[in-house]
């Protein structure tokens, strides 16, 4: 009687037991497919220069039309994602490097705050993908502004320090705009030593400029303040 029990016991959990196991094995699967680099899904082929060119034009135009036929604050979101859709789908484009100024400067000028982290994320891609880019120092350009606005001088310092250190390995600097918004930015977090390394700099190389004044009237205001604590 007992005998009989467990074989009816054991006839009753087989059907279970396989059960599980089909599961698991059907579920390792899956997830082995999953992991394995066949199951991405593929992008299609790859669209030639010249079609991108061409397509990448095409949403450019469009973007034209949006502003002309909206207020700003109604295109800028569909601005956004046209921008966003060359940069990514055509960055063979030609127009794909000003989109990405473009974006940038929606991200800085249009939205309230700024958002500096979207501006910097697209700015870190720029660079990578077209380190000698025209609109590099378009985009750096806005970038610095908004910083020097925005009282963000952490940010401006660490965009202009790879400038600075180049021209310490070179002693080459094209325009006084990046030594002197160095130099500023030092000021404002406290380092007047380095501060004024840069002022005497852009004094030195470019006296006869706008910054070239400024540096030389922050020169001044350095020395008044060194001569009152020393009294």
């Amino acid at each position: 009687m007992r005998k009989s029990l467990r074989l009816s016991a054991i006839s009753l959990l087989v059907p279970v037991v396989l059960s599980l196991v089909l599961s698991s094995c059907a579920t390792g699967g899956r997830r082995q497919a999953a992991e394995t680099p066949e199951a991405v899904p593929s992008k299609g082929p790859t669209l030639s220069k010249a079609e991108q060119v061409a397509k990448a034009t095409e949403l450019f135009r469009q973007v034209v039309d949006i502003l002309g036929d909206s207020d700003r604050k109604t295109a800028v979101p569909k601005m956004e994602v046209l921008y966003k859709k060359i940069i990514d789908d055509y960055p063979e484009a030609p127009v794909a490097q000003e989109c990405y100024w473009r974006l940038i400067l929606i991200y800085l000028r249009d939205y309230t705050p700024p958002q500096f982290g979207k501006a910097e994320e697209y700015h870190r891609r720029f660079v990578g993908r077209y380190p000698d880019s025209q609109f590099r120092r378009e985009i750096e350009d806005s970038m610095a502004k908004a910083y020097y606005t925005g009282g963000k001088w952490s940010s401006l310092l660490a965009l202009y320090t790879p400038e600075v250190k180049r021209y310490i390995e070179s002693g080459k600097l094209d325009r006084p705009q990046e030594m002197f918004l160095y130099a500023e930015a030092k000021m404002n977090l406290g380092d007047l030593v380095e501060a004024e390394k840069g002022y005497r700099i852009v004094v030195s190389l470019f006296p006869a400029t706008r910054e070239g004044s400024l540096a030389k009237m922050r020169l001044e205001k350095i020395a008044k303040a060194k001569e009152t604590g020393r009294k």
